[in-house]
Protein backbone atom coordinates (compact mmCIF):
# COMPACT_ATOMS: atom_id res chain seq x y z
CA UNK A 1 0.00 0.00 0.00
CA UNK A 2 2.73 2.34 1.10
CA UNK A 3 4.38 2.19 -3.19
CA UNK A 4 0.36 1.88 -4.38
CA UNK A 5 -1.37 4.40 -2.92
CA UNK A 6 1.22 6.16 -0.27
CA UNK A 7 -1.77 8.84 1.05
CA UNK A 8 -3.92 6.19 1.50
CA UNK A 9 -1.27 4.05 3.65
CA UNK A 10 -0.83 7.59 5.83
CA UNK A 11 -4.25 7.90 6.87
CA UNK A 12 -4.57 4.56 7.98
CA UNK A 13 -1.80 4.86 10.00
CA UNK A 14 -2.75 8.15 11.59
CA UNK A 15 -6.40 6.11 12.03
CA UNK A 16 -4.32 3.08 14.07
CA UNK A 17 -2.49 6.11 15.81
CA UNK A 18 -6.28 7.30 16.76
CA UNK A 19 -7.25 3.48 17.97
CA UNK A 20 -3.62 3.51 19.89
CA UNK A 21 -4.50 6.88 21.80
CA UNK A 22 -7.95 5.80 22.65
CA UNK A 23 -6.95 2.72 24.03
CA UNK A 24 -4.20 4.15 26.12
CA UNK A 25 -6.30 7.01 27.44
CA UNK A 26 -8.10 7.18 30.60
CA UNK A 27 -11.30 5.31 30.66
CA UNK A 28 -12.80 6.79 33.60
CA UNK A 29 -14.74 9.96 32.24
CA UNK A 30 -17.30 9.73 29.88
CA UNK A 31 -17.06 11.03 26.20
CA UNK A 32 -18.94 12.87 23.68
CA UNK A 33 -20.76 10.25 20.61
CA UNK A 34 -19.17 12.37 18.10
CA UNK A 35 -15.86 10.90 19.26
CA UNK A 36 -16.78 7.50 19.39
CA UNK A 37 -18.62 7.37 16.44
CA UNK A 38 -15.41 9.19 14.47
CA UNK A 39 -13.15 6.17 16.26
CA UNK A 40 -15.17 3.77 14.74
CA UNK A 41 -15.47 5.32 11.35
CA UNK A 42 -11.66 4.93 11.38
CA UNK A 43 -11.46 1.51 12.49
CA UNK A 44 -14.09 0.22 9.97
CA UNK A 45 -11.61 1.80 7.21
CA UNK A 46 -8.91 0.08 8.29
CA UNK A 47 -11.29 -2.89 8.65
CA UNK A 48 -12.42 -2.18 4.73
CA UNK A 49 -8.83 -1.81 3.86
CA UNK A 50 -7.89 -5.36 5.14
CA UNK A 51 -10.95 -7.36 4.06
CA UNK A 52 -11.92 -5.12 1.12
CA UNK A 53 -15.39 -5.65 -0.48
CA UNK A 54 -15.78 -8.69 1.46
CA UNK A 55 -17.15 -6.00 4.53
CA UNK A 56 -20.41 -3.95 3.43
CA UNK A 57 -20.52 -1.47 6.34
CA UNK A 58 -24.26 0.48 6.33
CA UNK A 59 -24.24 3.24 8.77
CA UNK A 60 -27.30 4.57 10.48
CA UNK A 61 -26.23 7.47 12.35
CA UNK A 62 -28.61 10.42 10.79
CA UNK A 63 -30.71 10.41 14.50
CA UNK A 64 -27.87 9.50 16.54
CA UNK A 65 -27.26 12.55 18.92
CA UNK A 66 -23.87 13.50 18.78
CA UNK A 67 -23.76 15.36 21.89
CA UNK A 68 -24.64 12.06 24.07
CA UNK A 69 -22.00 10.78 26.39
CA UNK A 70 -21.07 7.45 26.94
CA UNK A 71 -18.09 5.45 28.61
CA UNK A 72 -15.30 5.21 25.73
CA UNK A 73 -15.04 2.08 23.29
CA UNK A 74 -17.88 1.00 23.38
CA UNK A 75 -19.07 0.93 20.07
CA UNK A 76 -15.20 0.16 18.94
CA UNK A 77 -15.13 -3.32 20.16
CA UNK A 78 -18.61 -4.20 19.27
CA UNK A 79 -17.63 -3.52 15.68
CA UNK A 80 -14.55 -5.73 16.18
CA UNK A 81 -16.71 -8.51 17.26
CA UNK A 82 -19.02 -8.28 14.20
CA UNK A 83 -16.14 -8.17 11.60
CA UNK A 84 -14.55 -11.25 13.39
CA UNK A 85 -17.20 -13.58 14.14
CA UNK A 86 -19.63 -12.32 11.35
CA UNK A 87 -17.32 -11.12 8.57
CA UNK A 88 -13.80 -13.02 8.48
CA UNK A 89 -15.11 -16.41 8.82
CA UNK A 90 -16.92 -16.39 5.93
CA UNK A 91 -16.10 -15.95 1.98
CA UNK A 92 -18.56 -14.04 0.70
CA UNK A 93 -19.65 -10.21 1.63
CA UNK A 94 -20.40 -9.53 4.97
CA UNK A 95 -23.18 -6.75 5.56
CA UNK A 96 -22.91 -4.79 9.07
CA UNK A 97 -24.72 -2.52 10.42
CA UNK A 98 -24.43 0.23 12.74
CA UNK A 99 -27.45 2.15 13.97
CA UNK A 100 -27.64 5.04 16.20
CA UNK A 101 -30.72 6.95 17.45
CA UNK A 102 -32.91 8.83 20.23
CA UNK A 103 -35.86 7.32 21.43
CA UNK A 104 -37.12 9.67 23.80
CA UNK A 105 -34.60 10.37 26.19
CA UNK A 106 -32.67 6.82 25.78
CA UNK A 107 -29.45 6.67 23.49
CA UNK A 108 -29.92 3.30 21.40
CA UNK A 109 -27.24 1.87 19.74
CA UNK A 110 -27.53 -1.74 16.93
CA UNK A 111 -24.52 -3.48 15.77
CA UNK A 112 -25.64 -6.13 13.51
CA UNK A 113 -23.65 -8.86 11.56
CA UNK A 114 -24.45 -12.20 9.63
CA UNK A 115 -24.08 -15.60 10.99
CA UNK A 116 -22.53 -18.16 8.76
CA UNK A 117 -23.93 -21.19 8.07
CA UNK A 118 -22.84 -23.82 9.75
CA UNK A 119 -21.85 -27.85 9.40
CA UNK A 120 -25.18 -29.43 8.34
CA UNK A 121 -28.55 -29.37 9.45
CA UNK A 122 -29.23 -25.45 8.78
CA UNK A 123 -27.48 -24.55 12.07
CA UNK A 124 -25.69 -21.20 12.77
CA UNK A 125 -21.62 -21.44 13.12
CA UNK A 126 -20.38 -18.98 15.66
CA UNK A 127 -17.22 -18.44 15.90
CA UNK A 128 -15.62 -19.58 19.23
CA UNK A 129 -15.07 -16.67 21.56
CA UNK A 130 -14.89 -15.82 24.98
CA UNK A 131 -17.38 -13.01 25.56
CA UNK A 132 -14.72 -10.92 27.11
CA UNK A 133 -15.34 -7.96 25.13
CA UNK A 134 -19.35 -7.89 25.53
CA UNK A 135 -19.04 -8.53 29.53
CA UNK A 136 -16.19 -5.46 29.67
CA UNK A 137 -18.45 -3.51 27.78
CA UNK A 138 -21.75 -4.46 29.89
CA UNK A 139 -19.81 -3.57 33.14
CA UNK A 140 -18.51 -0.47 32.11
CA UNK A 141 -22.47 0.50 31.48
CA UNK A 142 -23.16 -0.54 34.94
CA UNK A 143 -20.64 1.36 36.37
CA UNK A 144 -21.49 5.11 34.54
CA UNK A 145 -25.03 4.36 34.48
CA UNK A 146 -26.05 1.20 37.03
CA UNK A 147 -29.13 -0.52 35.84
CA UNK A 148 -30.37 2.50 33.77
CA UNK A 149 -27.90 0.70 30.80
CA UNK A 150 -29.06 -2.37 28.77
CA UNK A 151 -26.97 -4.55 26.69
CA UNK A 152 -28.81 -7.22 25.28
CA UNK A 153 -27.41 -9.81 22.55
CA UNK A 154 -29.66 -11.84 20.31
CA UNK A 155 -30.16 -13.60 17.16
CA UNK A 156 -32.95 -12.94 14.69
CA UNK A 157 -33.38 -13.89 11.09
CA UNK A 158 -29.22 -15.35 10.21
CA UNK A 159 -28.20 -12.16 12.00
CA UNK A 160 -26.28 -11.62 15.37
CA UNK A 161 -27.39 -8.18 17.26
CA UNK A 162 -25.92 -6.46 20.12
CA UNK A 163 -28.38 -3.83 21.54
CA UNK A 164 -27.09 -1.28 24.08
CA UNK A 165 -29.78 1.57 25.58
CA UNK A 166 -27.91 3.94 27.79
CA UNK A 167 -29.81 7.19 29.09
CA UNK A 168 -29.76 10.53 27.04
CA UNK A 169 -27.04 12.94 28.69
CA UNK A 170 -25.27 15.60 27.94
CA UNK A 171 -22.51 17.95 29.52
CA UNK A 172 -18.69 18.05 29.53
CA UNK A 173 -17.04 15.44 28.90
Amino acid sequence: LIRSDPRRAERTLEDLADLFRALMSDGRSLVRLADEISLVERYAAIEQLRLGQRLRMSWDLDHAPVDALLPPLVLQPLLENAVYHGVETGTGIGDVLVRIELRGDRVHALVENPLRPGGGKGQASVRAGNHMALDNIRERLMLFFDAEAKLETRIEGGRYRVEIDIPYRTGSA
